[in-house]
């Protein structure tokens, strides 16, 4: 990521955000809460805070707004917190997006927490925006969290998932969604700013497709991720969508050739030298 001063969410007093709890550090901030946190401050009576005006301390409506990192058991978690304390109807969680989560047909995921994207939807021509959802157990998240920003890696990979669906989801034939290989040709990334963990979109101009030949169908698209107005990465991606059965013969052509190779390198590398190849036993 390039050393650049992030900007501002020009948060107003009374918006707060929820992030997971693997983003702690950023919780830091004025007017961001972890999910325990929350949790934590209701149990103990300090959430919500009481009103400059007492007389409106059972009416105020508070909004919560869902960062990254949150997934639809934390809002239940939060949810079930505030009824105990009966507060369930003065605090408003929209978690909408969290249920339009994109489905492994289109997204190319076997296990839902790594899905990073909604279901994308049509913003303009040949033009596509779905949200950005991190889950604090994707596969992504797993092994590196430094700082208070989310690794390069997360957009590169929403990038590529937002791709994959909406070739899925507008352009391949019905016949062909779910049974479609995606090989990607070229797929070049520039960061821009940090990438924090609140609300962000991702957006995918389809600049071309064609299909040469019944079995497969090109495209060349730019994608970038977006928050609070600002691009934070932006890509330029060329793929060929294969019918499954045209590329699994390939690849197996393709994985023979492989092993060939490395046997052959095997060999001559032991040939060359004995002493490093043999086996040693104690």
């Amino acid at each position: 990521m390039p050393l650049e001063t992030s900007k501002g969410t020009d948060a107003k007093p009374d918006t707060l955000f929820l992030v997971g709890d693997v983003f702690a550090e950023f919780a830091h901030h004025e007017g961001v809460l972890t999910v325990s946190r929350l949790a934590r401050r209701i149990r103990n009576g300090t959430f919500p805070e009481a009103p400059e005006a007492p007389e409106n301390a059972d009416t105020d409506e508070i909004r919560v707004t869902l960062g990254q990192g949150v997934s639809p058991f934390d809002v239940q978690f939060v949810r079930d917190t505030l009824a105990r304390r009966g507060l369930a109807d003065r605090v408003v969680i929209d978690d909408r997006t969290l249920h339009e989560r994109a489905g492994r047909e289109i997204a190319h995921k076997h296990r839902q927490e790594n899905v990073l994207i909604s279901r994308p939807r049509t913003v303009g021509a040949d033009r596509f925006e779905a949200d950005l959802l991190v889950d604090a157990g994707n596969e992504v998240m797993s092994d590196h969290l430094t700082g208070e920003h989310m690794q390069g890696m997360l957009a590169m990979e929403a990038g590529r998932q937002m791709f994959i669906a909406v070739a899925e989801q507008f352009y391949l034939p019905p016949e062909a969604v779910g049974n479609s290989y995606f090989v990607i040709d070229s797929f070049a990334t520039r960061y821009r700013n940090f990438l924090f963990p609140l609300p962000a979109v991702v957006r995918c101009d389809v600049l071309s497709h064609r299909s040469p030949h019944r079995t497969r169908t090109t495209f060349h698209c730019e994608i970038a991720v977006s928050q609070s107005g600002s691009d934070t990465a932006a890509m330029e991606v060329r793929f060929t969508a294969f019918d499954n059965h045209l590329s699994h013969a390939k690849e197996t052509r393709a994985a023979a050739h492989a092993l060939e190779a490395a046997t052959a390198l095997a060999a001559a590398t032991a040939a060359a030298d004995p002493a490093k190849t043999a086996v040693r036993t104690s």
